[in-house]
């Protein structure tokens, strides 16, 4: 095995590390949030109940006497003075004080009593007989008045009292809240950074015992095999490995016991020579990711690899459906978008009513692969890569085309001379070109392959025309773009 306990998903722990990492951010903040609205409801209250008893003062030191004097002085009899409903609202706004509670209730409540022995004396008031006995009534419900406010006054202090209580108790709070956070926030770092060097671990020492055993494959150890990964995301990619290796060796047995079939099995030995290349290169971008912690990049490029080599495998078979080589496409150029990021963007169309025609499997990939390496890549701006596959009559038309720095007329007709076996292969236009453009002469028996066009500084184009052959039922693959 490579090390590991047991099975395990990189996707589960970096489920596990996110949750672990918002709930130690959450706590103080929550917490923080739940102190301060505590302590603002009390602090609300406070200042709602000075707002409240500040408000009784006009009241009874403005309104009622204003209206008991108008009754001494003879401007309005008894009967017709407002004198019972101002006391019946101070009263109502008195009795919801009480009992909304507050540090001032003790007061109010003494001020509730004050407020009836005052009814009391305007009821004598209404009573007195003579003009001096009236006065003399006034001046009691003066003092009572005066007595009243005082009560209301001490009411006020003790609830600017509670407010500045409950002022300093929130600040307490919100330092100690201020602690927690802090505190929690280094524990928040320390468990990334420990989290962040496991799961480099655990995706770099995988990664990189692949990667050897693809360099040895590369080199020709075909009897080599490497046990399954532990990784969970990996196991695929390590038994697709094996099968690969397993199906090369097979082939390149095969390939010295049969010398039947030559030039079938040149391409198929050049062919085996691409896919070790490819992988190395894929498997070095995964380490370099790895290493720089984007763990959710290298699940997403080896899901791609590990579809990428399932298809390519076909259980040996020499010939798949448009729609596979189209889902085969659409992994080797997820590979190639995380690699190369911004500077790739890519179009895949296939027509629906053909998705089922077969063609000879690895016949369209190596094509884009040198529209990436050779149109795309060393170009600073970037660029896209279009692939279309449509039908004409009965004829299958395939275009591979990419905007990128194209050739000039020298060039062209160099690479034109390659595919004529005018010029060695492996020099000029490397293994992709020369081996679709065989291949495509070989299955389908006919004299033209590649039909290459291009201007320098717009691109270049490269088609192909083959009959259509062996159609199944009909798919859904339209169209897939990228970046």
């Amino acid at each position: 095995m490579l090390g590991l306990r047991s099975p395990h998903s990189l996707a589960r722990r970096m489920r596990d590390a996110q949750l672990t990492l918002v709930i130690l951010m959450l706590v103080p903040a929550l917490l923080a949030l739940s102190l301060m609205l505590l302590h603002s409801q009390r602090y609300h209250r406070a200042i709602s109940h000075v707002d409240a008893i500040t408000a009784l003062n006009p009241i009874i030191h403005e309104e009622l006497l204003d209206s008991t004097m108008d009754i001494v002085t003879g401007r309005h009899r008894f009967e017709e003075g407002h004198q019972y409903p101002i006391l019946d609202r101070a009263q109502r706004q008195l009795d919801q004080l009480v009992d909304s509670g507050g540090a001032s209730r003790m007061e109010l409540t003494v001020s509730r009593r004050i407020l009836d022995t005052l009814r009391s004396y305007v009821d004598r008031l209404g009573q007195s007989a003579t003009v001096d006995e009236q006065f003399q009534v006034q001046d009691e419900i003066s003092q009572v008045a005066g007595l009243f406010l005082d009560m209301l006054e001490n009411a006020v202090n003790v609830e600017i009292k509670a407010a500045a209580l409950t002022s300093r108790q929130m600040q307490t709070s919100i330092r100690g809240a201020l602690a927690v956070a802090l505190g929690l926030l280094a524990i928040s770092l320390a468990v990334a950074v420990i989290t962040q060097r496991r799961m480099s671990r655990a995706i770099r020492v995988p990664i990189s015992q692949l990667e050897d055993f693809a360099l040895r494959i590369a080199q020709g150890q075909l009897s080599d095999r490497i046990p399954e990964d532990q990784v969970l995301e990996l196991r695929s990619l390590a038994k697709s490995l094996n099968t690969m290796a397993y199906r090369l060796d097979q082939l390149m047995a095969q390939s010295r016991r049969e010398q039947e079939n030559l030039k079938k099995s040149e391409l198929r030995t050049l062919q085996a020579q691409i896919t070790p290349h490819f992988l190395y290169n894929t498997l070095d971008a995964i380490v370099w990711l790895a290493k720089n912690g984007q763990a959710s990049q290298v699940i997403e490029i080896t899901n791609a690899l590990s579809d990428f080599f399932r298809i390519s495998l076909n259980n040996g078979k020499d010939w798949v459906s448009l729609r596979e080589e189209w889902e085969h496409l659409t992994g080797y150029l997820t590979i190639q978008k995380i690699r190369y990021r911004d500077i790739l963007r890519y179009e895949l169309t296939l027509d629906e009513e053909i998705a089922g025609h077969k063609v000879p499997k690895l016949l369209i990939q190596p094509l884009v692969e040198n529209a990436i390496y050779h149109g795309i890549k060393n170009r600073r701006a970037g660029g896209l890569v279009r692939v279309s596959a449509r039908r004409e009559g009965e004829r299958l038309r395939v275009c591979v085309t990419d905007s990128g720095q194209g050739m000039d007329a020298a060039r062209l007709q160099q690479v034109r001379a390659v595919l004529h076996n005018q010029e060695d292969a492996l020099g000029q236009a490397g293994y992709g070109l020369y081996s679709v453009d065989q291949r495509i002469k070989l299955y389908y028996a006919q004299e033209e392959g590649l039909v290459i066009s291009s201007r320098p500084g717009e691109g270049t184009s490269v088609c192909f025309d083959v009959p259509l052959r062996d159609e199944g039922r009909g798919g859904h693959v339209q169209g897939v773009s990228g970046g």
